[in-house]
């Protein structure tokens, strides 16, 4: 029994004087659940590492990718999260519960949410989903922005809409997070920057209607501001704000038939021409704003007897690097409601209903870390 003990003893003692760089990628290769449960406790050293920004890089590699769908009660005020995974042709759901609050945004296992502490106040927060419940509290926009949510139309089609738009993301220069905010007052634009702002920095006044940006790969954000000819897009390095110019698709672009997604860490704009096609644009040069046309949906007529008008159907979120888009359709109002999604992949060219069942569904938010 002496020399067993003496044994793993020894053998803790090895790993706790490996270099930082070898247990990272150790580390990494572990399931989160049981780097929260269990890893983070052996050592100081290692739950300093498992916190790190390095550590937070390597994971966002190892893990499977998935997305936080946020479901809203038409007549209740609960919010509740589930995360949908992809295991090749299976899909697995995850209940988290309600006690999450409002995903903003996922940016490198790290996720902004805001968390309703009243009617008058609430707080913007950041949260490891590695590392615990644990999270950091931001400090009060320099607006007074109380990042209050509504719903735009009736149920089940509302959207989920904030009178701000926020986002979480990584600077690959600095190796420091930022939360950039925009006020829908017309305050203008707010930066904060994790671990050396003590409070928001402000600059440029610009008043839309602002919702929460497309994120790709927390580098660049873009934001749709209600416009036919183009977007507003931000580096997060640089901080500078610019007009990013929409594709010419030969005709005039109505704002209502568009929808921004990430796929494959691109941006891609969703259009919907006619009730049976769908053009799938992706930006594949951001800072020459060069774009391609890369898909085509078109229904033949076997399928429009299957699937909703095309209209009706609002591009959420994309699966296997970009491979795979998600659906979801606005249909009439239903009392007992389901949500109805659909799959669109873009090899063998078949949109199909996603047959889990989702209900009251409101936002879609890719996250590239498992949170369980």
């Amino acid at each position: 029994m002496e020399m067993k003990k003496r044994q793993e003893d020894e053998e803790r003692s090895t790993l706790s004087e490996l270099p930082d760089d070898i247990m990272v990628e150790i580390l990494a290769k572990i399931p989160p659940k049981f780097l929260y449960k269990t890893i983070r406790c052996v050592y100081k050293s290692w739950y300093r590492l498992i916190s790190s920004t390095e550590f937070m890089n390597k994971t966002a590699i190892h893990h499977n990718p998935g997305i936080f769908i946020q479901s809203v009660r038409y007549f209740r005020s609960t919010t509740n999260t589930s995360f949908l995974q992809m295991d090749g042709l299976n899909f697995n759901l995850t209940n988290l519960g309600s006690s999450m609050g409002i995903i903003r945004s996922s940016c490198n296992g790290l996720v902004l949410v805001y968390e309703p502490i009243s009617k008058e106040v609430n707080n913007l927060c950041v949260k490891n989903l590695l590392t615990g419940p644990t999270s950091l509290t931001l400090p009060n926009c320099l607006s007074g922005c109380t990042h209050k949510h509504g719903y735009h139309g009736r149920a089940p089609g509302r959207i989920l809409h904030t009178y701000c738009g926020s986002a979480l993301g990584f600077d690959p220069l600095t190796k420091v997070y930022k939360v950039v905010h925009i006020n829908n007052d017309g305050y203008g634009i707010e930066v904060f920057t994790i671990g050396s702002d003590k409070t928001w920095r402000k600059f440029e006044d610009m008043k839309f209607f602002w919702r929460d940006p497309v994120s790709i790969k927390g580098q660049v954000f873009h934001w749709f501001v209600d416009s036919e000819k183009y977007i507003f897009s931000m580096d997060i390095s640089n901080e500078k704000v610019s007009k990013t110019k929409l594709p010419y698709i030969g005709k005039t672009i109505k704002k209502e038939h568009y929808d921004l997604v990430a796929m494959d860490e691109k941006l891609a704009f969703v259009y919907k021409g006619s009730e049976s096609k769908i053009d799938v644009w992706v930006l594949n040069d951001f800072g020459r704003q060069v774009w391609s046309m890369e898909h085509s949906i078109v229904a033949n007529w076997e399928e429009e007897k299957k699937l909703p008008q095309f209209m009706k159907l609002v591009a959420v979120a994309t699966w296997r690097n970009g491979e795979v888009i998600m659906f979801k359709a606005i249909e009439n109002f239903v009392w007992d409601h389901h949500d109805f999604i659909y799959l669109y992949d873009t090899r063998s060219k078949e949109m199909k209903e996603f047959k889990m069942k989702l209900q009251y569904v409101t936002k879609f938010i890719p996250h590239r870390s498992s949170p369980c």
